[in-house]
């Protein structure tokens, strides 16, 4: 310092002090850099030449030298003349044995004018983590041993028996419920399903022209499920011209007479022109409809009793036929009972 000052009044000295002589890998310690000079202009340090938008981080580096910060920036005026400014930089190294800066960047600045100089050459030595009796590689520690938490093992055995015994009721359930099952009611033959859905059905009353469309619906639905369940033709499915061709293709519909089919063409095309295209029915025309669609199902239903009694006569004669027939040319009478019976 004391050189620093007596030669400031002449000239500038720039010098690096380092904090300690040696370090070990990643320690830390203290390096100041001093300016001395005559006063007339404001020094420049390494961290001031770092651009604006790198200020926040404030870390860079200085030969072997990480600068992780400033720690304090001073200075004083000499009473011999002159001025000396000093800034302390904590820093770190993770060189091998030596760690070097060349020199630290200052510089001098005077209006519109900087003095730039470089301060000598700094070093420190690192020191070694390895013992100075260590002559070959040493083998890996063994592990360190933990006394034994058995709080998992219980917590764990506690859940999977809350689990088992969930499942156990679960299961009880299901057997009480497989015990008092009921048993399902026999299924409405097709043709007396129809005719109790018609008798509610007539019961609506129609005073209300929004009662008008759903009316139409339900009469859909019933002429359509009767008539799939008896042809097994899927005429829920199916448009009205679909469901025509299908029953005059399908070999139970062709059972049908060409009256009948009209008569479904009929209420079908009737109803999807009010449930589609809003024709507004006169509500006596509206009442009829039950009624004759109550007549396309007795009609149809007839048609279909009329085959199945045909087809039972020529399967029982066909059986009889069959009890007298050559030994060779018999069939099996549980074929003939496997043969279709009904439309």
């Amino acid at each position: 310092m004391l050189a620093l000052a007596s030669s400031s009044a002449s000239a500038q000295q720039f010098e690096t002090i380092l904090s300690a002589d040696s370090v070990t890998v990643g320690d830390r310690f203290e390096m100041t850099v001093v300016v001395g000079h005559d006063g007339t202009r404001s020094p420049v340090f390494p961290h001031d030449l770092i651009p604006d938008s790198l200020q926040a981080s404030a870390v860079f580096t200085l030969g072997d030298f990480e600068i992780l910060g400033v720690r304090s920036v001073g200075g004083r005026d000499w009473p011999g003349g002159g001025r000396i400014d000093s800034v302390i930089y904590e820093a770190t190294t993770f060189a091998l044995d030596t760690a070097r800066v060349a020199g630290v960047p200052v510089g001098l600045a005077a209006a519109g004018d900087t003095l730039a100089a470089v301060t000598p050459p700094a070093f420190l030595r690192i020191g070694s983590l390895v013992g100075e009796d260590a002559t070959e590689l040493r083998d890996l520690a063994e592990l360190a041993t933990f006394e034994r938490s058995w709080w998992p093992w219980i917590i764990g055995l506690l859940a999977l028996a809350g689990v088992l015994y969930g499942l156990w009721r679960w299961r009880g359930q299901q057997e009480d419920e497989e015990e008092v099952e009921i048993a399902p009611e026999p299924a409405i033959p097709p043709y007396q399903e129809a005719i109790n859905r018609l008798s509610t059905l007539g019961e609506v009353d129609l005073s209300d022209p929004d009662r008008i469309k759903p009316f139409y619906i339900e009469l859909t639905d019933i002429l359509r499920t009767y008539v799939g369940r008896r042809t097994h033709v899927p005429a829920l499915e199916s448009t009205t011209r679909e469901l025509l061709t299908r029953l005059r293709t399908s070999s139970t519909g062709t059972v049908l007479p060409d009256d009948v089919l009209k008569e479904i063409d009929h209420v079908l095309t009737h109803s999807d022109l009010v449930k589609f295209a809003d024709l507004k029915p006169i509500l006596e025309q509206t009442r009829e409809m039950v009624d004759e669609t109550r007549h396309v199902i007795e009609g149809a239903e007839s048609a279909l009793r009329e085959e199945e009694v045909r087809r039972e006569r020529e399967r029982r004669a066909a059986l009889e036929a069959m009890r007298y027939a050559p030994e060779g040319a018999r069939k099996d009478e549980a074929e003939m009972e496997r043969e279709p019976e009904s439309v």
